[in-house]
């Protein structure tokens, strides 16, 4: 599934770890400031590794990084309107490819496969930390 995300977003300039970056932006969007630092936190990431995928996201013109005005040591992140209607062209293409993949379940094995897919990422939770 990641391979296929990842061709689906490369179709439109972006990488997968890209994409899903820009999506905690556009599902974190009612926070008025959000910082790098709290994304690196979030994610579990080095600053480093946060700021290569940043530096490249403004190039592409997704994300503007301003200082913060309080704290010169912090830096904003915002989201273009060009990266929300990528995101949402990306989401709109793989919910129609996972609709495809999931037409062959039953609903109960719909039922099940979810039971089963949450178990295993609520053990997942409990004992590795989320990388980028």
């Amino acid at each position: 599934m990641f391979h296929y995300l990842n061709n689906t977003c490369i179709k439109h300039g972006l990488t997968a770890k890209q994409f899903l970056l820009l999506r905690f932006f556009y599902l974190n969007q009612d926070d008025k400031e959000l910082f790098q630092a709290k994304i690196q936190k979030d994610f579990h990431v080095r600053r480093s590794t946060v700021t290569s995928i940043l530096q490249t996201l403004e190039k592409k013109g997704f994300i503007i990084r301003k200082t913060d005005e309080g704290d010169q040591r912090k830096k904003v992140v915002i989201m273009t309107e060009q990266a929300k209607d990528i995101i949402k062209r990306i989401d709109l293409e793989t919910q129609k490819n996972d609709n495809i993949l999931l037409s062959a379940l039953t609903k109960d094995e719909y039922n099940t496969l979810v039971g089963l897919l949450n178990k295993l990422c609520d053990n997942l939770v409990k004992s590795v930390k989320y990388i980028i």
